[in-house]
């Protein structure tokens, strides 16, 4: 094993920080070209309630991809005793291609021929993200043993994928209408992948002999992880609401182009909330070292709950003063996205202390899944309000009056709801916090006994596995 070891365990290095950071500032390049697709379906003139249905289609191969893919992780150990990297090192390849293909249609194709392409490019990227994605959070369970250092090493990875997106929101209302959706996508690609590259010979794998035993979980083993991990469901369940709820990305360049009329204004807009969510993400580590990371987490979701409610009334009729409470109102983008994320891996430390049983592949490939289920479906969620409130597709359409309304209703209070929810189920489901966490961390890597564990823990979580 690689790395050097504190009191606390085996800790990463600080070129290992830096690539797993400069990784997701690609892969959220990537990440957020991808967020506009509803944006180019329309363009390239399939209809509005047409695209929101086609966009959920392949998340029926999802359940099945994902799940598949978990199990071929968590059961596979490559020769090198690698168990994660490998994977990333052929998503990364294989996601910027397939992102290309879903970019290049031709709009003078027919509709049929469009719908069909579609489909095929979106399901084979979608299998490329799911090896890329999961295994990239994966890894950082086998990185570090430290909770508090696997907490900077997620952080630090989110804050730059924060960063990743907010160069593509501010680059791409400036660059596509330039280059056109195809060569923006090219472009794009190559950028972002030049970034993941480091990460791809810089990590280290760092696992216990404790965890190797683990580490080739049976399906048996893994149905009685997955049923024992209750805290995994109700995070999954988190996420998917406020990402449905998350709606700035989607409707940016809506919202530029029917609210503020311009669509240049998108550039303005992603700009200043980008900063917003940087600045956010950027204090979080500070915030964690001096609360529990779910007490932080729900105060920023509560604040923007109110700050989205508060946004609507102000309305959007003075731009400065709308950019304003729009930067206020995406503070807890920033919470969520961050703190969600280390919320699971903490659930494969508990996961793996009721069960016996480390799952990490099978986690994080939920996690992926879930994610990209929520992307789709707040796709589908903002073109079908669009539809409703009777938008025209088209790149240049004029639109009817009461869209503009409707488009920023949508942008206000769809987040106010999410967060709504949110709070209220991970206020009475989950229990887990960062003391816990690191006492289960200790027990899975086998440097206390069950005895000494449970006595930590008394009897908040029930017995450890046998």
């Amino acid at each position: 094993m690689s790395g050097k070891k504190n009191r606390e365990g085996y800790i990463a290095s600080p070129l290992e920080h830096r690539s797993y950071c400069t990784f997701f500032l690609g892969q959220n390049i990537l990440w957020a070209f991808i967020g506009y697709i509803s944006t180019y379906l329309t363009d390239i003139g399939i209809p509005a309630a047409r695209a929101a249905a086609i966009l959920i289609i392949p998340k029926i191969w999802d359940a099945v991809n994902d799940t598949i893919f978990g199990y071929v992780v968590d059961r596979h150990n490559f020769k090198n005793g690698q168990k994660f990297m490998p994977w990333v090192r052929i998503g990364t390849a294989a996601v910027g291609l397939t992102t290309v293909a879903i970019f290049v249609i031709p709009p003078s194709m027919s509709e049929a021929v469009k719908v069909t392409w579609f489909i095929i490019a979106y399901l084979l990227f979608d299998v490329a993200y799911t090896i890329l994605d999961a295994p990239a959070f994966a890894v950082t369970t086998v990185m570090t043993s430290n909770v508090q250092e696997r907490t900077k090493i997620i952080a630090g990875g989110k804050l730059w994928s924060m960063v990743g997106a907010m160069l593509a929101t501010v680059l791409i209302p400036t660059l596509r209408p330039m280059l056109g959706w195809a060569k923006a996508s090219i472009v794009f690609v190559a950028v972002s992948v030049v970034l993941m590259i480091p990460m791809l010979f810089n990590i280290k794998e760092r696992h216990s002999e404790t965890v190797k035993d683990e580490e080739t979980p049976t399906f048996k083993q893994m149905v009685t992880y997955l049923k024992s991990n209750k805290y995994l469901v109700f995070v999954l369940l988190a996420l998917l609401v406020l990402g449905l709820s998350s709606v700035e990305q989607i409707l940016a360049i809506y919202l530029a182009r029917i609210c503020f009329g311009k669509e240049s204004v998108a550039t303005i807009v992603s700009a200043c909330v980008a900063v917003s969510v940087i600045i956010s993400s950027a204090v979080i580590p500070s915030l964690s070292k001096k609360w529990d990371k779910f007490q932080v987490l729900l105060a920023g979701l509560l604040f923007s709950l109110v700050a989205n409610v508060v946004t609507f009334f102000v309305g959007y009729s003075n731009l400065p003063v709308a950019i304003i409470f729009i930067m206020l109102k995406c503070v807890g983008l920033a919470f969520y996205q961050v703190i969600i994320y280390m919320l699971i891996a903490d659930t494969v430390e508990y996961g793996t202390y009721k069960s016996g049983t480390r799952a990490a592949g099978i986690t994080f490939a939920l996690q992926c899944f879930t994610a990209k289920l929520k992307n789709a479906l707040v796709n589908s969620v903002a073109l079908g309000a669009l539809a409703i409130f009777g938008f025209v597709e088209g790149e240049n359409a004029i639109q009817p009056a009461g869209v503009d309304k409707g488009v920023w209703g949508v942008f206000c209070l769809l987040p106010a709801i999410g967060f709504t929810i949110a709070v209220v189920l991970l206020s009475l489901t989950y229990k887990l916090r960062d003391k816990d966490v690191q006492v289960m961390s200790r027990f899975n890597n086998g440097e206390i006994s069950k005895e000494e564990a449970e006595t930590m823990l008394g009897s908040r979580f029930g017995a450890a596995h046998n």
